[in-house]
């Protein structure tokens, strides 16, 4: 529903694959097919884009390619924005949906989080809950890769099984604490309801520590 408020379904597919896949530059002809999109109704969004500043393009051979532009002053606010509405969150959101009764909570992090993520970079998603598995996890998937043409990068755990790596101090998920998070389903507040009472962890990055 805020994507339909905010864009139009063109522009919902056009930003879509521009600012998932922001390492590549598309030309027309590649716009087209991977949005479905026709000729007049891409080039009069191109240009609007184009003419905002929102995108860039530079001419490769006999071709235009274009791309977001990272110079623009809201570039990361609307590539977030894309993320979470209608780009990759909103896909992975998607196949998850079913379930959501399930996992307590699920987000992307690592370099998938951050804005120099490219098509060639693995989607990095973690997710914890019960009574679910790989197999049905990895079911769901396929869907998510064919759309965001990337590798999906699932850790599933359950969760007494995060609680005890917690406790464990493990290097990965002291890491993955660390760093940026975007939320596919749930949000902070789940994550931190995942720990037990007596495993905090504390907001001091450089020296965590448990209570």
């Amino acid at each position: 529903m805020i994507a339909q408020a905010l864009f139009t379904p063109a522009q919902q597919k056009l930003l879509g694959l521009l600012f998932v896949r922001v390492n590549q530059g598309f030309h027309l002809n590649e716009i087209m097919r991977l949005t479905g999109l026709g000729s007049a109704s891409a080039q009069r969004e191109l240009k609007r884009l184009h003419d905002s500043g929102l995108i860039v393009s530079e001419r490769i051979g006999n071709v235009r390619r274009f791309r977001p532009n990272r110079e623009c002053m809201i570039y990361g606010e609307l590539s977030s924005l894309v993320k979470k509405t209608f780009g990759l969150v909103s896909v992975l959101n998607s196949a998850l949906a079913p379930l959501s009764k399930v996992l307590n909570v699920a987000f992307v992090y690592g370099a998938t989080a951050k804005e120099h993520e490219g098509m060639d970079t693995n989607v990095e998603l973690l997710l914890i809950g019960d009574n679910t598995s790989y197999g049905e996890l990895l079911s769901r998937l396929p869907v998510a890769e064919r759309i965001l043409r990337r590798k999906i990068n699932p850790n599933l755990y359950s969760v007494p099984d995060f609680k005890r790596r917690l406790r464990e101090q493990q290097p990965f998920i002291l890491q993955m604490l660390r760093e940026e998070k975007i939320f596919v389903l749930g949000e902070e507040e789940d994550l931190n309801g995942v720990m037990d009472s007596d495993v905090k962890f504390e907001s001091d990055l450089n020296n965590p520590k448990f209570v």
